[in-house]
């Protein structure tokens, strides 16, 4: 089970197991990283969970070929790419799932970047998590689960996903007959989604990377003139900003006894995404972003 996807071994036996002792929940969070397989992860535990074959997931029986076609009745996807999710998507999720399954015993609704719900959506999606139907199956996908209410959170069980090793990324490569430097790897953060999007503008990031990771060393005013320095990419910020929060991420892993100050800096940078993502004044985020930035390494 999950043979085609790479990394996060720990949670393929635990979703495994639930799937083979019949003790799959009907509420979970999948949380991690943007680009670390997540969606992927949820789509192949659906499957596994309808699939009718042996062993599951078969990929050659009518339910798994229905899913891989995008046509399976008892499989809900929502995968917004707009800048919200909003009550009336979340409203038509709660009736449908008043509705028994078609073709199997369960049914399944995946919502993709579940953070980009709205609060009055996350609220419509309440009573369904805590009175859920026997038969339904409900997984929240999200890059930053803060922005989930904690009414949410405390009605599903969390599966965590780990960036990637440096190892892993390269075999995604080679599983795909593409070239890619090993000295690369280290620079896209365990995120394969990063990698692909970063490979072709490696020295961008490379001297992202080299900026984020002697942060302490800037005084407030090279903090802020970064704006014009890294952050001035318009089109490339949410994968800069992505690149940005692995930095502190990696750092916060290292040094354990500054882990709340790089956590301070990975929180400024997922609130400057959503402020961006409802299209606030770019410079003023930005600025915003730097200030919050500065503050926590300087107060840390």
């Amino acid at each position: 089970m999950f043979e085609n996807i790479i990394g996060n071994n720990e949670n393929k036996k635990i979703l495994s197991k639930s799937i083979l002792t019949n003790s799959v929940s009907h509420s979970y969070i999948f949380s991690g990283i943007s680009g670390i397989g997540k969606f992927l992860f949820a789509k192949e535990f659906a499957k596994a969970i309808l699939c009718t074959g042996e062993p599951k997931p078969c990929n050659i029986c009518k339910s798994c070929e229905s899913i891989e076609n995008g046509n399976n009745p008892d499989l809900v996807i929502i995968d917004e790419q707009s800048n919200s999710i909003k009550t009336e998507q979340i409203k038509e999720l709660t009736s449908d799932v008043l509705e028994k399954p078609i073709k199997g015993s369960k049914k399944i609704y995946i919502i993709n970047n579940s953070e980009n719900m709205t609060k009055e959506a996350q609220n419509a999606l309440l009573k369904t998590l805590e009175e859920p139907p026997e038969y339904a199956v409900i997984i929240l996908v999200t890059s930053n689960e803060n922005l989930l209410l904690n009414t949410i959170k405390s009605r599903c069980i969390k599966i965590l996903f780990s960036n990637l090793s440096d190892e892993e990324i390269l075999e995604y490569f080679e599983r795909n007959h593409e070239d890619i430097s090993k000295t690369m790897v280290s620079t896209f953060g365990g995120s394969i989604e990063r990698a692909i999007n970063l490979k072709d503008k490696i020295e961008i990031y490379e001297k992202i990377k080299n900026v984020f990771e002697n942060i302490e060393q800037l005084n407030e005013l090279e903090v802020l003139r970064l704006k014009d320095d890294v952050l001035n990419d318009k089109d490339e910020i949410f994968s800069i900003l992505d690149y940005i929060n692995t930095c502190f991420y990696n750092k916060m892993i290292n040094n354990i006894s500054k882990a709340e100050k790089y956590n301070n800096c990975i929180q400024a940078v997922e609130e400057a995404k959503t402020r961006l993502r409802r299209n606030n004044n770019y410079d003023m985020t930005i600025d915003n972003l730097l200030f919050a930035i500065e503050r926590s390494i300087t107060n840390g």
